[in-house]
């Protein structure tokens, strides 16, 4: 086929009025597949602040793209029970008022990519069976490498015919691969990167005291940033004049609390509140390094931006880091592994200067580029409509 494809996302995860940095993600994907092809997109959630109305809907262009975003209510009803199932087809009624939006603006797709098990399947399901349309999928929960999620059986037997159904799966890492098909949801798999956009070192000076950078989530359980803390207080001499930033979501109290302790807030320890990505960019590159002390990781978009943004990464063996992250570009240690950290922190503030800044962008920009992701997903999508007919 050589026309350019249409392309639809159908996914419960993007950015929105609710959360801003929900599925960010999925937004990057949806960038570097739209330098090849048509796309659209439609992002079906619930908002528990709407009351005036049962469903809502915004249309328009981002980045070149139509996005259509669906909310319907669900703070009226119970969280069990009955409220499940009416806020299961409220779900499905705001599906169809997006999909009829799309199809009057935009048309009919050539291929689906279905972002998150399992309702976005739901459309991709109709739309192969009325119009042999095909789809891929793609998962980035990162519950699979953490904690398998219990799943009631025909929840978990769905996922299996959606992942049978599905041209092909994609995901970020071999960890999260490992992960899902222990879960029980087999078909034919494809690791294709989460995306990662390329900053002008030219613009980036590092600061003086040198920064050390964290990044929290939402939960500290899976970030371990509170472990982060103590191994720095801990060595905090040995690192002089070094500064511990973190960049924190949300405002995590358990944080400020273990930073406290050190009593090195305000001084040695800085905690800051949530940037915008441009922002988060400049702070990097202005930065000595980045530490990433997470158990799990499907990914980690902090190691592979701080990397573009030309600065060395100490990382956990979590999943996801260790298999982009070597002696060339950071220092890899064990899970829940102090003294193994606090070695590294003090390692990499005597070492971090002889990284080559540029050749840790280079690798960047030949591995998780908007170009070179783009193109491999695009790649998937000819083939699937190839197979398709």
């Amino acid at each position: 086929m050589n026309q350019r494809l249409k392309i639809l996302f159908l996914t419960r995860w993007y950015p929105n009025r609710v959360d801003e940095l929900d599925g960010n993600f999925i937004e990057n994907h949806a960038r570097a597949v739209s330098l090849y092809g048509d796309l659209a997109v439609l992002f079906v959630g619930a908002d528990p602040n709407m009351s005036h109305r049962t469903w809502d809907i915004q249309a328009g262009d981002e980045h070149g793209f139509f996005v259509v975003r669906c909310w319907y209510r669900n703070n009226d009803v119970p969280r069990r029970g009955i409220g499940r199932i009416i806020k299961f087809f409220r779900y499905l009624y705001a599906t169809w008022l997006g999909w009829q939006l799309i199809r009057k603006q935009w048309g009919y797709p050539h291929i689906c990519h279905v972002h998150i098990f399992t309702r976005p399947a739901l459309l991709a399901l109709w739309l192969k069976w009325w119009r042999r349309t095909p789809f891929l999928l793609t998962e980035h929960s990162s519950h699979f490498v953490h904690e398998l999620p219990e799943w009631l059986p025909p929840k978990k037997q769905f996922a299996r015919f959606v992942a049978r159904q599905a041209y092909c799966i994609t995901v970020v890492s071999q960890a999260l691969h490992r992960a899902i098909t222990d879960f029980g949801l087999k078909g034919r798999y494809e690791i294709v990167p989460n995306v990662v956009f390329i900053p002008d070192l030219n613009h980036m000076v590092r600061t003086h005291p040198p920064r050390i950078v964290a990044i929290a989530g939402m939960a500290d359980d899976r970030k371990n940033i509170s472990g982060l803390i103590g191994a720095f207080a801990a060595v905090c001499d040995q690192l002089n004049p070094a500064e511990l930033h973190v960049l924190c979501p949300v405002n995590d109290q358990k944080l400020f609390a273990a930073a406290r302790l050190t009593r090195l807030l305000g001084s040695r320890i800085q905690l800051h509140q949530a940037m915008a990505n441009d922002d988060v960019y400049r702070f990097l590159g202005a930065s000595a390094f980045l530490v990433v002390n997470s158990s799990s990781e499907t990914f980690s978009m902090a190691a592979a931006e701080a990397l573009a943004c030309g600065i060395p990464v100490i990382s956990t063996r979590c999943g996801g880091p260790q298999e982009f992250i070597d002696e060339t570009r950071g220092i890899l240690i064990d899970v829940h592994a102090p003294e193994q950290l606090k070695q590294a922190l003090i390692t990499m503030y005597q070492t971090y200067l002889q990284y080559n800044r540029a050749e840790l962008q280079r690798y960047v920009r030949e591995h998780f580029s908007a170009e070179v992701v783009g193109r491999k997903i695009y790649r998937l999508y000819q083939a699937a409509t190839e197979a398709s007919g």
